[in-house]
């Protein structure tokens, strides 16, 4: 009789297991997909950011003639902190690129 008692509490362990280890894989995948999500960012702003610096260097052609340099300052600025950001995304993105390709293959499943 112990036995009995014994097998279906190892079994209702096994049970609570499972469902434990269900939802971490769940909460796990949805953690680096929000990971990757937030590597992603690194990439867009550093974009933007040299997107800003470019336009800033274009409409501000004609005060460079001037000797007025701020303008470039600020450009050469956006531009180095834009190519800051790509070079972050860029590290970032291959220290997690495993993590990145078990959530997917675990999301095709």
């Amino acid at each position: 009789m112990e036995s009995d008692a014994s097998g279906g509490k190892s079994i209702e362990r096994v049970r609570l297991l499972d469902s434990i280890l269900g939802n971490l894989v769940v909460d796990a995948s949805e953690l680096v997909r929000d990971l990757y999500s937030s590597v992603r960012t690194y990439l867009i702003f550093g974009l933007m950011a040299i997107l800003f610096g470019v336009s800033e260097l274009a409409s501000n052609m004609e005060r460079f003639q001037e000797r007025f340099y701020i303008p470039l300052f600020v450009a050469g600025c956006l531009i180095f902190c834009g190519f800051g950001q790509i070079v972050v995304f860029n590290r970032l993105r291959k220290k997690y690129a495993r993590l990145f390709e078990v959530e997917t293959e675990i999301g095709k499943l």
